[in-house]
Order: structure tokens, then sequence, then C-alpha cells
């Protein structure tokens, strides 16, 4: 049996991922989760494994997933605030239904690692475990049960805010449970973690899984009482 794993890890260094790109599950003093889909291929690479120098202050993604995998929808912006210390510093936003929660992460480039994580409470930082941010990414990605493979390839656009991009959408004919699936997703060269959008759509037309790319660029200075290099 071949495992199916969907994830948009949203991260802003694989700017991932996300998810977006991405954004895999994420792991203690592992790579962040970036906004990423894998169906075996293709294989995403998450935006803190991009190479340290290509982040910039201010860069940030904000990712959508939506589907039946979950109660509500969920979006997530994710900013590269500052560099401390040799450390990249990065927010994250989780917003749905029941309230927002917002987590700083401190990112090792050197090896790719989450080295601290801590829960914005307006500007005051409190301490909290890796596996409080790890436990939040998670929600983010989706696994169908099996992959029977490539459906179709395809080139066309992508819309992400107002820039229409050049895409590959690829479509696999995948399982969820006892229900045959389609998982569609969508990459592009113009975004650094590739992924753009992707989908798992159940025989009767349902989404399962959805995860979108909506937002992309820089848009701030360094934010006060942070450190920058």
């Amino acid at each position: 049996m071949k495992r199916a794993a969907t994830s948009f890890a949203l991260i802003v260094c694989g700017f991932s991922t996300p998810a977006c790109g991405l954004f895999a599950s994420a792991q203690t003093s592992a790579p962040l989760a970036s906004n990423t889909t894998n169906a075996r291929p293709p294989a995403s690479k998450p935006l803190e494994a991009r190479s340290a120098d290509t982040r910039r202050v201010g860069d940030f993604l904000v990712h959508r997933f939506s589907g039946s995998y979950q109660k509500s929808p969920l979006t997530l912006t994710e900013e590269v605030i500052a560099n401390e210390g040799g450390l990249w510093v990065i927010d994250y936003t989780f917003e749905e239904q029941s309230g927002t929660t917002k987590l700083r992460v401190r990112l090792d480039p050197r090896t790719d690692s989450v080295r601290r994580v801590s829960k914005l409470d307006g500007s005051q930082e409190h301490s909290v475990s890796i596996a409080s941010y790890e436990n939040l990414i998670e929600r983010t990605s989706f696994a169908a049960d099996e992959n029977e493979g490539m459906l179709s390839s395809s080139h066309g656009t992508c819309l992400v805010g107002p820039s229409e991009l050049d895409c590959e959408t690829k479509s696999y004919k995948v399982v969820v449970g006892d229900q045959a699936a389609t998982l569609n997703v969508s990459r592009s060269n113009s975004v650094l973690s590739g992924d753009v959008a992707g989908d798992i759509i159940g025989s009767d037309g349902a989404v399962i899984y959805r995860s979108e790319l909506v937002e992309m660029g820089n848009a701030s200075s360094p934010k006060p009482g942070v450190a920058t290099r």
C-alpha cells in the first residue's frame, strides 16, 4: 500500500508553507512545516529549507485550509519578523472560528530546526513547548490512505492574491477510508516553496481537504522589541 501524504506546510522560509508550501508534520529539532502537498510524487521543499540568505524580514505567506477533515476553516499567516542572534524569528497566526492563536518560533537556519516557541499575548512572549507549535501545524495537513497513481498533468494559471501565476497541476487517484477520491496539486516556479494549492475531492464531489496560498509577499519593517541583524 502506498501512503499518500498530503500536507501543506506553511512556512515562510520555504518561501514554507505554508505551505505553504507550505505546510509533512513538523518534528522537534526538525524543519518547520511548510505549505506542501505530497502524494509521493511530488516532493515539496518547505519554506524553512531554503537557503538562509534568501530570507528577508517581512516575507510572509497566507494559507487557507478547509474541507470536511476538520470542523471549520483555518487560516495560517506566517511572517519572518527578524534575525535574532543568528536565529530567524517567524510569527505564526492561526485564525479559525473558535479564535486566534499567535506563536513566535525561533528557527536555526544552519540546521533548519525549531529552537524555541513562544505564545504571543499582545507584545508579551510566554514560552511554550515545541509540541504546541507542532500540534497546530499538524492541523494543516491531511493524509490519504492510498495513492493509486497519476491521472493527469496540465499547465495553466493560478491566482494568488492579485497575481496570476503559471502553474502545473497534477491529479492522482487516491483512497480515503473506503472512498475513492482525487488529489490535485498545483505548483508554480513563481512561488519559492513551489506549492500554490491542493485538494482532495471525494467521489461524491465533497471537499475532504483543501489548501490554498491566498497571499504572499514582503510587507513590513522589523517589529519593535525584536533584535534584528
